[in-house]
């Protein structure tokens, strides 16, 4: 799309993603281009940062089904 057409410049969208940690998808739901990728990436940054905050306060708990930390190995459940 032509640059002087956007709603909100590249630049302007990068510069927020940066801020944010996130990735800049560029999308548009008329054309239905990169919709529901950007709904998968939005959930799985979510889940992402979710488990992070989860080890950091948790850092002695047991996690089922992730790899140890020590060994490289999975727990079952």
């Amino acid at each position: 799309m032509d640059e002087s057409k956007r709603v909100i410049p590249t630049s302007k969208g990068q510069a927020l993603a940066d801020e944010y940690d996130i990735k800049l998808l560029k999308t548009s739901a008329k054309k239905n281009m990169n919709v529901d990728e950007v709904i998968f990436f939005l959930g799985w940054d979510i889940k992402q940062k979710l488990a992070e905050s989860d080890s950091k306060a948790y850092p002695h708990a047991i996690r089922i089904n992730q790899p140890d930390q020590r060994t490289g190995s999975s727990q079952g459940a």
